[in-house]
């Protein structure tokens, strides 16, 4: 209930035959919200009496007795001795003394409620009064210098007392405070024209009615700046706000609303030290100041000491019980400390202390969902939509709202909206907290592109994020999560493992500790991550398909205080195409975070990877792996250990180390070696391939450091580092042949990287991105390919990096890239936090020959070229048309034996070959979302793929026996069209038809490799839980049971060979 100043207000037991007790308003007005349960109220006035039965309502009682009702929702029968009335939701009735109730125009209830506006103080009473207050106004002037407003207001004189233009308009002031506008209003009169500091309780009245006011002279007085700072503020211009009110703290350094005021507007801009030492300062002056206490509170939260928070906030309504902020921070942490129902009343009395405030009503939404409440979440949602159309943030609540309904082309609507009306808050956020904020959105809007199947566009919008805020975690997690499944899950072609692992290594550092489904920064205006409070979490992920393959995720995860961990564990088992193609892996993550400071952090990690298989490469024809083949890596562990610190909003400290184990093993019963016959010039003058049992065992350590800078200003990003990685190869392997040849080796590898990343935003429209990288890299020349190498080589390259991300139009977007870089030998080049994209576009790679076709190519060169067109057609479809064009070139020694002497005694040797790889990819992406539950997409893709084998030394005529690409251009042509049908409901049922077209054209091979061109449907069928807890799954995979053959030169995903059966069941708690 929120009592209007000057209510005469009476509440009578209730009567013998009603439970429900009397409230007789004899003058004044009174609010009421209850969303709990429909309120039974019985009331009388002078001139009507009634029962409601409403959750919100405004009773207000003239001095003349004449009654008006506004029913903002619920229902109320009037009765007066001139007649009865009902009214509904949205209705309004007055009654007169002598006439019968009326029921009025529509009501507007922000209009309605006017003395519950915020209205700061302003006033310093030098500026009026100068060195010599009044008298009659010590005691008053007193507790309004501590900041004890409704203090300063009881001891007032009376109104009729005053005397003078000073007093008068220190007293308007004075009721401005507390929401009294009309009798400010009258008794400034004309006091304007004569006192400056009255011109500023003005400009500030016009500021908050939104009425067009603007300063009338230049102020010339503190009390003036600090309205011209409102006024500012009210128009957007954050930066000169803050500028006027330090103007006001200049002119006045014992001013202490002036930088209490400042506080606000630098904890607004994120600027917690800032805020903080003006807030001490404006506490040291002000220290009954509520708004300042609350602030406080705020700025403990931020500091993650949300406990410590919870008496400041306390004491703010302690000294001001009708503080909406103050019950708003209270409720908040009450969510964050785990007592949720709790939150949810104090985030209800917020919104009824202060009802027109739109972001109050979007938090009680949220607190409802949270609590499980979603018929009143939905509620306060619309009401808060309705109070400020131009709000986004009622929409972005709504969209994480309707996700968990599983509404999904509803909650992609919302999103959208709330992406456009994003920048309106510069009224309470800074340029660079608004392109946070904006990230945020992208990052969310790209999770439910991801679950309504629109896989390309969510990519993109994660892109975007990161581009918008690349402190952003949320959007370097979902691109992480993104890459992570376009990996091959037999881990032999790795073209997407660095970006994942980058992607994630960027995720880990910059995350918070206790970081929420909404990742924002906290600021007095921004406070979702609270809801999320200490926690502990399992999710889990079992997957089966009827050809004996499984898929196990798990985590358990959570945080108290300042301590957050994970422990992830996957498990899978393929057992392949063919015979000797099996899989069996098993990943074991742990994380731990820790929070020191609100500004640093730390993160240790620790890997383990246990890796068996066959030979589980793609082949032309499945039936050509080896039968004789094992493999088995095992990481026990890598380890790292990182550094974050946030010096201030968008500037960052990254440090990563790490120690990278891995022991590798291989075995061959049969395997092949190749034999070269020389000349007396060294010349090779035959070759052969002969059978002998071989094993290879490799254990490789590496350190790698790195630090890196992010430097983010409105309009400008720099993104700097530099890394260093050193280790070595202890490499035994074994040919059995003849007496055998048995080689042992310990080389080391090296890498030095540095770089530098210029974002400029030029336009709002217009975005460039520059950029530069050194790398300088010694590694082993031969240490994969028996017989192997003692000697190393070294590569070093300068890679320019080029971006433009250009939108001309709202609905258009044209994006380009040109991209240099060097690769690694082993996963070492994986370990890195350099950005991994540039406009949108992947620049960094593992590799980009597919590793089935050649194997690791050590030290290549990768140089891409990318152009796309981004268009939204409508609020319900979209296009992508891109074309991309990959290149990688690189040499490497093959270990041979060479046939030397009368007896052909085999020698260890190797030759040199020289692999240059070109893909040129179009891809065409169309998805239409069609009604509240279906979406059709489609993508078209053409790729070609074309591979220049050289071997210098070994003649044409015997390149086929050094291998089947030796000494060949070779190409594939692959086109594929993809179209796929979602249908999501909101009970939580969905469905899933993918039909996929494949066609591939082969050339330049020495034997005939003629392709192929087929389809492959899956259907799906499933059923979400509610709040997603739980999804079960179950679909048939190549519903035809059409087998295939492609070249893996075409890199593309291992599709299922005949009809298969797939089950799965995801848990989250």
């Amino acid at each position: 209930v929120r009592i209007n100043e000057r209510t005469t207000l009476e509440i009578r037991p209730a009567a013998a035959q009603s439970s429900v007790p009397l409230l007789d308003i004899k003058a004044g007005s009174a609010y009421f919200l209850n969303r709990t349960r429909p309120m039974d109220s019985r009331f009388t006035t002078p001139t009507v009496s009634g029962a409601i039965r409403g959750t919100e309502f405004l009773l207000e009682v003239a001095g003349t007795g004449a009654t008006t009702i506004s029913m903002f929702e619920g229902e109320v029968a009037l009765s007066s001795p001139l007649g009865e009335l009902g009214l509904r939701s949205g209705e309004q009735a007055v009654i007169e003394t002598e006439s019968a109730p009326r029921r009025t125009a529509v009501i507007v209830g922000q209009q309605l409620i006017q003395w519950a506006l915020y209205y700061p103080a302003i006033l310093r009473p030098e500026d009026v009064f100068g060195d010599q207050p009044p008298a009659i106004l010590k005691e008053s002037l007193a507790a309004y210098r501590s900041g004890d407003l409704h203090l300063a207001l009881q001891r007032s004189p009376a109104f009729e007392s005053v005397s003078n233009d000073a007093e008068r308009t220190y007293l308007a002031a004075l009721l401005l405070s507390v929401g009294q506008v009309e009798q400010s209003r009258t008794l400034l009169g004309n006091s304007t024209s004569r006192i400056a500091a009255a011109r500023g309780v003005q400009l500030l009245i016009d500021t908050v009615t939104n009425v067009d006011g603007q300063p009338k002279t230049d102020p010339s007085t503190a009390t003036e700046w600090l309205a011209v700072s409102y006024h500012l503020q009210s128009q957007h211009d954050l930066p000169e706000a803050l500028a006027a009110a330090r103007k006001a703290t200049e002119l006045a350094p014992n001013f202490g609303f002036g930088w209490v005021r400042v506080a606000e507007l630098e904890f607004g801009s994120g600027n917690n030290r800032r805020a903080r030492a003006a807030l001490e300062t404006g506490l040291v002056l002000s220290s009954e100041n509520a708004q300042a206490v609350a602030l406080q509170g705020f700025l403990l939260v931020a500091e993650g000491r949300s406990a410590a928070a919870v008496p400041r906030f306390e004491q703010a309504m302690q000294l001001d019980s009708g503080l909406g902020n103050a019950w708003l921070g209270r409720g908040l942490t009450r969510f964050h400390e785990g007592d949720r129902e709790g939150g949810r009343a104090d985030l209800q009395v917020a919104a009824a202390l202060e009802p027109q405030r739109s972001v109050l009503r979007s938090y009680l939404g949220k607190g409802f969902f949270e609590v499980g409440d979603v018929k009143h979440a939905e509620k306060e949602l619309e009401i808060a939509a309705a109070l400020d159309p131009n709000d986004p943030t009622p929409l972005l609540y709504s969209a994480l709202l309707r996700q968990k309904q599983n509404r999904i082309n509803e909650a992609i609507s919302d999103l959208q909206e709330s992406q456009r009306l994003n920048d309106n808050r510069a009224l309470y956020r800074s340029r660079s907290l608004l392109d946070q904020d904006q990230s945020v959105r992208s990052a969310n809007q790209a999770a439910l592109y991801r679950d309504n199947g629109m896989v390309d566009l969510s990519v993109r919008e994660a892109a975007r994020s990161v581009n918008l805020d690349y402190a952003n975690h949320s959007a370097h997690l979902f691109l992480a999560n993104s890459y992570d499944a376009l990996r091959d899950p037999r881990q032999i072609n790795l073209r997407y493992e660095t970006p994942w692992l980058s992607e994630l290594l960027v995720a880990n550092l910059l995350s918070p500790v206790n970081a929420g489904a909404l990742s924002q920064t906290v600021s007095q205006q921004e406070y979702a991550r609270l809801f999320a409070g200490d926690h502990l979490g399992f999710s889990s992920s079992t997957e089966y398909q009827s050809r004996g393959d499984w898929l196990q995720y798990g985590s358990l995860y959570g945080s108290y205080e300042r301590t957050g961990f994970a422990l992830d564990a996957v498990y899978r088992d393929l057992s392949g195409d063919a015979p000797n193609t099996d899989v069996r892996l098993f990943d074991l993550s742990a994380k731990l975070k820790q929070q020191f400071t609100s500004q640093d952090s730390i993160l240790f990690q620790a890997i383990y990877s246990d890796y068996e298989s066959g030979d589980p490469r793609q082949y032309y024809d499945p039936a050509d792996a080896s039968a004789t083949l094992r493999v088995r890596e095992k990481q026990e562990p890598n380890v790292f250990a990182g550094y974050h610190r946030e010096w201030k909003p968008g500037a960052h400290t990254l440090f990563l180390a790490g120690r990278l184990d891995d022991d590798f093993r291989m075995e061959d019963s049969a395997g092949t070696v190749i034999i070269t016959t020389r000349n007396a010039t060294n010349g090779i003058t035959r070759v052969d391939q002969r059978t002998a049992p071989t094993s290879f065992d490799s254990q490789f350590t590496a350190y790698t450091f790195e630090l890196q800078q992010i430097h983010q200003v409105p309009r400008h990003t720099v993104i700097a580092g530099a890394r260093h990685q050193t280790g070595d190869l202890e490499t035994d392997s074994l040919i059995q042949r003849g007496s055998g040849i048995q080689q042992s080796i310990d080389p080391d590898l090296t890498r030095s990287s540095a770089y530098a990343y210029y974002s400029w935003e030029v336009l709002e429209t217009l975005q460039l991105t520059g950029g530069i990288a050194y790398d300088r890299l010694e590694y082993p020349v031969n240490g994969e390919i028996a017989p192997l190498s003692t000697s190393e080589t070294s590569e070093e390259q300068w890679s320019p990096k080029a971006g433009i991300r250009w939108q001309p139009w709202a609905a258009t977007t044209l994006r380009g890239a040109y991209t240099r870089s060097l690769g690694g030998v082993f996963y070492d080049n994986s370990v890195r936090l350099e950005p991994t994209q540039v406009a949108g576009f992947n620049q960094a790679f593992r590799s980009l020959l597919p590793e089935s076709t050649a194997g690791l190519v050590p030290g290549s060169s990768f140089e891409t070229l990318g152009v796309a067109w981004d268009q939204r057609i409508d609020s319900q479809t979209y296009l992508t048309v891109s074309t991309e064009m990959l290149e990688s070139g690189g040499e490497r020694v093959v270990g041979t034996l060479d046939a030397f002497g009368p007896l052909l005694t085999d020698i260890p040797s190797g030759t040199r070959q020289f692999l240059d790889f070109r893909e040129r990819t179009l891809s065409v992406t169309l998805d239409r979302m069609i009604g509240k539950h279906l979406v059709l997409g489609a993508t078209y893709r053409l790729s070609e793929a074309e591979l220049d084998d050289r071997v210098p030394e070994v003649p044409l005529a015997w390149s086929a026996s050094f291998s089947p690409t030796a000494n060949r251009s070779v190409s594939a042509t692959m086109h594929q069209l993809d179209v796929h049908s979602i249908f999501n409901h909101s009970c939580g049922a969905f469905a899933e038809i993918y039909s996929l077209w494949t066609q591939q054209s082969n050339e330049g091979y020495a034997t005939n490799l003629p392709g192929d061109d087929f389809w492959q449907f899956n259907a799906f069928i499933g059923y979400r839980f509610p709040r997603r807890l739980a999804e079960v799954r179950a679909g048939i995979l190549n519903l035809t049971d059409r087998d295939y053959r492609l070249n893996p030169l075409n890199l593309h995903s291992q599709l299922p060979r005949e009809r298969t059966l797939l089950v799965s069941l995801k848990l989250n708690f």
